[in-house]
């Protein structure tokens, strides 16, 4: 029990850190593609079943002017991003809320979600070397 909470209260301070660096550094395409992808990460990770390895598929809990004001951004700017994610194919749109992603590492790098994390694991190794 004491290591799944230690695990939990990781993977959730992860999450945060995530999302703080979101807020301030990234670009309105790259924060909209990060929170499709984190909700596609964690509908996965609930037990949905994917089509194949790299997809996910999910209904988006919010509405576009939801997302806007959760991201910090404009209702019109969300709208120009989601198209142009789905322009790239990077996401596809069943419905105005039913999204699937057909390739989740594809978004990751749209999302600089890896670029991020390595520099932050770098950050970590140089705060607290071994």
């Amino acid at each position: 029990m004491q290591r799944w909470l230690f695990e939990f209260t990781v993977q959730e301070l992860d999450v945060t850190r995530e999302w703080t660096l979101m807020l301030g550094r990234k670009s309105s395409y790259e924060r909209v593609a990060s929170l499709l992808l984190i909700i596609a990460r964690r509908t996965r990770n609930a037990g949905a079943q994917p089509v194949h390895e790299n997809c996910a598929e999910f209904e988006l809990p919010l509405t576009r002017s939801e997302l806007a004001d959760y991201l910090g951004l404009t209702l019109e700017t969300v709208s120009r991003k989601v198209s142009q994610l789905k322009q790239q194919g990077l996401i596809e749109l069943r419905s105005t809320r039913d999204v699937v992603v057909p390739n989740v590492e594809l978004l990751a790098e749209a999302a600089s979600m890896y670029e991020h994390r390595e520099s932050a694991k770098a950050a970590k190794v140089a705060a607290f070397p071994a």
